[in-house]
């Protein structure tokens, strides 16, 4: 029962995660005031799923080097740019953000380049997230099956003692402040002298016909693209 209670809540929780992102990938449908406030509440989930995989996490870093195991090997690797994406993805929003951090008291400067990176990184990380489903379609469709007994890749395991959750915690933050320090590196400091002009808070205005069309688009690419890494790219673990 326990176990079962545990897959039920990575369920919610891994949907949920889905969802917030199509929702993200769709700006015409939410408006950027929504789409910065999914942003960040995107954070919260996305730390829990990290912490419950991570004895999957330590075991892969463990034997990537000691094990003849491709699709271990390609399946960390895939995780690991995912998660690089995704922070990107996150702190170049974060960066350019017209409300959020406005409404705090933050000053931020629509920057072009840091706006081509967003925008970049977002395609690639559509790309990232289809593999990651294709390469975990067995638990995925043996969960909805019912099968809540079958066993998984991950050990889901999660420690709820403090110290040890803190510690991996800020290990995960270290490593998403790691990306960013980069990506101020290469691209540089936000400046006026790249300051996009044009209005995004009335570009992305919401738009019901338009916002659902580009939330169901972005859901069927997604698709796409597992389907494609499953069945024709043979992509399996």
């Amino acid at each position: 029962m326990i176990a079962s209670s545990r897959k039920r809540f990575i369920i919610c929780l891994d949907t949920s995660l889905l969802i917030i992102f199509i929702l993200l990938l769709s700006p015409r449908l939410t408006g950027l005031h929504l789409h910065e406030i999914l942003g960040f509440i995107f954070l919260f989930p996305l730390m829990i799923h990290l912490l419950i995989a991570w004895p999957w996490i330590q075991n892969a870093i463990r034997k990537f080097f000691k094990t003849s195991n491709i699709r271990g090997r390609i399946n960390f690797v895939l995780n690991t740019i995912l998660f690089m994406l995704v922070i990107t993805e996150l702190v170049s929003g974060f960066t350019i953000s017209q409300v959020l951090l406005v409404r705090l008291g933050i000053k931020t400067i629509n920057d072009r380049s840091w706006r081509l990176v967003h925008n970049l990184t977002l395609n690639y990380t559509v790309l990232f997230t289809g593999l990651h489903i294709a390469l975990n379609w067995g638990w995925i469709a043996a969960v909805f099956k019912k099968r809540l007994n079958t066993p998984s890749q991950y050990n889901w395991g999660f420690s709820i003692r403090f110290i040890t959750t803190l510690l991996r915690i800020s290990i995960l933050f270290l490593a998403a402040a790691i990306i960013a320090l980069a990506l101020y590196g290469i691209v540089g400091k936000p400046s006026l002298a790249r300051l996009y002009s044009e209005n995004e808070i009335a570009r992305f205005h919401p738009s019901i016909g338009h916002g659902i069309g580009q939330f169901l688009g972005e859901a069927f690419l997604l698709v796409v693209v597992a389907f494609v890494a499953r069945k024709w790219l043979r992509v399996r673990l």
